[in-house]
């Protein structure tokens, strides 16, 4: 019986413990620093078993990746080097649903010394993308097409029916990890031109794109495309780019509420006995200003009706309320707000759509555009589509590396370990997870 050691509690960890007990009955044990996070995820299921793990307690660490047969990493990046070290040390795979870190690059003659593997970028985006990604790369390239260009979106947003707040967004997902990313930059291609967005002018990058059978979507950067160039095979002069879907209104919020100071996540503010409106005033300095409201809007240099106006004071952030924290950064009562309104109610679901469309000509002068699409909803009285998305691939990978399907060491990311890609899709299938593909013609 295979024992797989799940680090990590979070909100993306059930569907894969579910996965590896229901599905297979292998052994789970897993650690998280709050423990009834982990004994509630496990249940009273016999095959599972919770332990408690400190940051700093790598001893506890030591002593579960020793026994496993695979790790899976779903804590906070910066945790990953604990437990990547740890594997090193008892020469056990690792496999993460995270971007890949400079940190964890630099383990790269290590990983490849101890002969293990560590497999990164496996949830929803990263992770099923790149599968849709290298299913059409291939269907080309045995068709003897060449890329001219790849645009690959993903998004983590409300369903249709359930979009039906004035945000245009809920959190399905660990909201400070939305704004980790919202500040990172992004880079993509135009006909191998690289352009550069920093971090604090992603949002005002964003255009419309429109997907047919969905709609019309806000895009904007996500990440840096260049390292996929060689794993993909693409050629040096291609048009590259990957982006977030989000509704349409949703960059401008953010990028409204960045000029304001909002998400600030450093500095820790004196909040005692300071409601809402004070705070708001405190981010542009209007003191006592009587119409805050109108001192916002100057301060953006936008008129007092102005969308944005509108969503901060639907928030709350005008209301002279109390807020209920003592301390806290710009970023935590910004999420107080957010969490009070912007969660999923009973009934209501979450959607993922990846969408990749590829661009590609042929021997004959002709070129194609060749399309695959997925969207899943949430299960209002099970899993969200995102918690399915992260933990379903991830957790599909660990088993065919645990079962020896996968066979390779190093430290490896779907765009260069091409053997996974058909197997893992054709196993999502049978949990809903399906990218329809079509043929468009264009000359």
């Amino acid at each position: 019986m295979k024992n797989i050691a799940i680090i990590g509690a979070g909100l993306m960890t059930k569907p894969m413990v579910d996965y590896f007990i229901d599905e297979f009955g292998y052994k789970i044990i897993m650690l998280n620093r709050t423990l009834s996070k982990a004994e509630k995820i496990i249940g009273n299921r016999p095959l599972g078993k919770a332990l408690g793990w400190a940051n700093n307690n790598t001893e506890t660490l030591d002593r579960v990746i020793k026994d496993a047969d695979i790790v899976i990493s779903m804590v906070p990046k910066p945790l990953h080097i604990k437990v990547a070290k740890s594997c090193l040390k008892y020469k056990k795979n690792m496999i993460t649903a995270s971007y890949e870190i400079p940190e964890l690059m630099a383990l790269k003659e290590d990983v490849e010394k101890q002969g293990i593997l560590i497999l990164n970028e496996l949830g929803e985006v990263p992770g099923m993308d790149h599968f849709g990604t290298q299913m059409l790369l291939e269907e080309i390239k045995n068709d003897g097409g060449r890329i001219i260009s790849l645009n690959s979106y993903g998004s983590g947003i409300p369903a249709f029916e359930s979009n039906n707040n004035p945000m245009g967004y809920k959190f399905s997902w660990d909201p400070r990890t939305v704004f980790v990313a919202a500040q990172t930059a992004g880079a993509y291609l135009v006909k191998g031109e690289k352009t550069y967005i920093p971090g604090d002018k992603l949002f005002e990058k964003f255009w419309f794109v429109d997907i047919d059978g969905l709609g019309t979507f806000e895009t904007y950067p996500n990440k840096d495309v260049e390292k996929y160039i060689k794993p993909f095979g693409l050629d040096d002069d291609v048009s590259f780019y990957r982006g977030l879907l989000r509704y349409s209104g949703y960059c401008n919020n953010m990028s409204y509420m960045e000029a304001l100071g909002l998400f600030d996540s450093e500095k820790v503010n004196n909040l005692n006995d300071k409601t809402f409106r004070q705070f708001t005033a405190s981010l542009i300095n209007a003191g006592s200003s009587p119409n805050i409201e109108q001192s916002v809007a100057n301060y953006l240099k936008i008129k007092s009706n102005s969308d944005i106006i509108h969503r901060l004071k639907w928030l709350g952030l005008f209301d002279d309320i109390l807020i209920p924290l003592d301390k806290g950064t710009n970023l935590d009562v910004l999420l107080n707000r957010m969490l009070e309104k912007m969660q999923y109610a009973p009934g209501e679901k979450d959607m993922i759509i990846l969408h990749i469309e590829i661009i590609a000509g042929f021997k004959n002068g002709k070129k194609e555009k060749r399309i695959a699409t997925m969207v899943v909803k949430g299960d209002p009285e099970g899993e969200t589509a995102m918690s399915r998305a992260v933990a379903l691939p991830t957790a599909i990978a660990a088993r065919l590396v645990v079962d020896g399907v996968i066979k390779t060491t190093g430290l490896k990311m779907p765009p260069n370990l091409p053997e996974l890609y058909k197997p893992a899709l054709e196993e999502l299938k049978k949990f809903g997870f399906e990218f329809l593909t079509k043929k468009i013609k264009l000359n």
